[in-house]
């Protein structure tokens, strides 16, 4: 006989809840990807990405609050990295998308 699971019998590790805390908008994770690759000027994602530019700069703001990326400046531009944090969440995304 086949046994249903119902939602309340199943078992989230704190793994999983703190991945359903820190969801966001596909594009933040594009823009987190791409950074991944390279350090970017807000002008390289949005050409790079084809995202508009209201909403590179509100995954900009939300992503740096988040500390998931930080700012360096070179020569009067700022530059966007990810941070080790940012590596880890895409990590650990890539892991929960692969489970």
């Amino acid at each position: 006989m086949h046994s249903e699971k119902h939602i309340s019998e199943l078992v989230v590790t704190e793994y999983e809840k703190r991945m359903a805390q820190n969801i966001y908008p596909f594009y933040y994770i594009r823009i987190l990807k791409e950074l991944e690759k390279k350090e970017s000027t807000k002008k390289e994602l949005r050409e790079k990405l084809g995202i508009p530019t209201s909403k590179v700069y509100r995954a900009i703001y939300r992503l740096q609050i988040d500390e998931l990326i930080a700012k360096e400046m070179r020569d009067g531009v700022e530059f966007w990295k990810l941070t080790d944090k940012g590596r880890e969440y895409l990590k650990q995304l890539k892991e929960l998308v692969n489970a």
